[in-house]
């Protein structure tokens, strides 16, 4: 089998933290910007190891590409982008170019997940020439950027981590829903030992990283307000977002900017509470499926405090591997018991930590995904 994968990796710290480690070092550039994005680099090497040859694009821009920009300084490099993206011409061309390619390879599947950029038109080019499209969808509908949502139905099969059908159906999505859950890969996210300066850094009482907007995590948002303010004494940390979502609000006080790569992983591994929200959903949406950041902290063997929503249970096993808390009252009551006994805190995230490698990989959730894809291209040749 063969796959195509797009996605545009230009967020912020992702292109950043690929700069910072080419300048010192060099080597491939795209080689050091796919392993920014953990999920991307984990299922590239696990369809591999399933026996697909896939190929990563993972641009922006046509005429300034990043592998050439990181030769720019980098003031300049995110000026010159900025430019082209506006131009809209730019993006044309690498709409062109993106046909171009998958032309060349000849995949069996186009992979484009959610955030792509990826416009309809090309879309809809692609399913004329007779290419299977597949998406994976990690968000509510309801959440979606209206480009996102107008780009639904041209997918032959959407992944979904949760129990988003309902939404994506209202949305205008039409073809094949499958539920896979997210997984991790313990190669990036484990315990690591940190150095003095690193502790420095990065140590808290807990720890949250994360989005705060008020768009799309007003009910987390809410909840850590209330621990800043109930909790002077502790260390707390924030991770993630943007200064302008801060700002005015109380968790200015603990905002430490946004961290990406090993220092996320350096962060977790730094904090005794690992703080777990979800985004802001519609009821029933987390019947199934747990975020990202639950299996990030149980591989890192750190402890995990989660908002309780129906489908912990499938995965862990609640007071045993994680703790969950309901209201902000519950949570600032655990936060504080579970600092003052450090024993249960250890006991609970090595078990966490041994369940998420036993049951909860990307290696386990990619074979899913190829037994998923094998089925529909059968199904599609009948």
């Amino acid at each position: 089998m063969r796959i195509y994968i797009y996605f545009k990796v230009d967020r912020g710290g992702f292109y950043e933290t690929a700069y910072a480690q080419w300048r010192r070092r060099e080597g491939d550039f795209n080689a050091l910007l796919l392993r920014t994005q953990h999920t991307l680099y984990s299922w590239k090497r696990e369809f591999e190891r399933c026996g697909a040859e896939v190929v990563v694009d993972m641009r922006s821009s046509f005429l300034l590409p990043q592998r050439l920009r990181a030769y720019l300084p980098l003031p300049v490099a995110k000026a010159v982008r900025a430019v082209l993206w506006g131009s809209r011409l730019d993006v044309w061309f690498l709409q062109k170019s993106i046909l171009h390619r998958v032309e060349q390879f000849k995949p069996d599947v186009v992979f484009i997940p959610l955030g792509s950029g990826v416009w309809s038109s090309t879309l809809a080019a692609l399913r004329e020439r007779g290419y299977f499209l597949v998406q994976w969808c990690g968000l509510p509908a309801e959440t979606m950027q209206r480009r996102d949502k107008r780009n639904l139905p041209y997918f032959d099969l959407i992944f979904q981590p949760a129990n988003l059908e309902r939404g994506l159906r209202e949305a205008g999505a039409a073809g094949r829903i499958e539920y896979v859950p997210i997984g991790i890969d313990p190669e990036i996210h484990r315990p690591v030992c940190l150095s003095e300066q690193e502790q420095r850094q990065f140590s808290s009482d807990v720890c949250f990283i994360g989005g705060v907007s008020k768009r799309f995590h007003s009910a987390r948002r809410a909840m850590l307000e209330y621990l800043v303010e109930q909790c002077p004494e502790l260390e707390i940390k924030l991770w993630g977002g943007y200064r302008e979502h801060v700002v005015g609000s109380p968790l200015m006080k603990v905002w430490q900017g946004q961290v990406w790569g090993e220092d996320q992983v350096k962060a977790l591994n730094a904090t005794k509470i690992g703080l777990n929200f979800h985004v802001d959903h519609q009821s029933g949406e987390l019947d199934r499926g747990l975020n990202l950041r639950a299996f990030e902290l149980a591989a890192c063997r750190v402890f995990q405090l989660l908002q309780r929503v129906p489908s912990v249970s499938e995965f862990f096993e609640e007071d045993k591997e994680v703790v969950c808390f309901d209201t902000k009252e519950e949570m600032v009551d655990k936060i504080r018991y579970y600092l003052k006994n450090e024993e249960a805190r250890q006991r609970i995230a090595q078990a966490a930590y041994e369940r998420a490698l036993r049951e909860h990989t990307w290696q386990c959730r990619v074979r899913q995904m190829v037994n998923v894809i094998q089925q529909a291209l059968a199904s599609r040749s009948l």
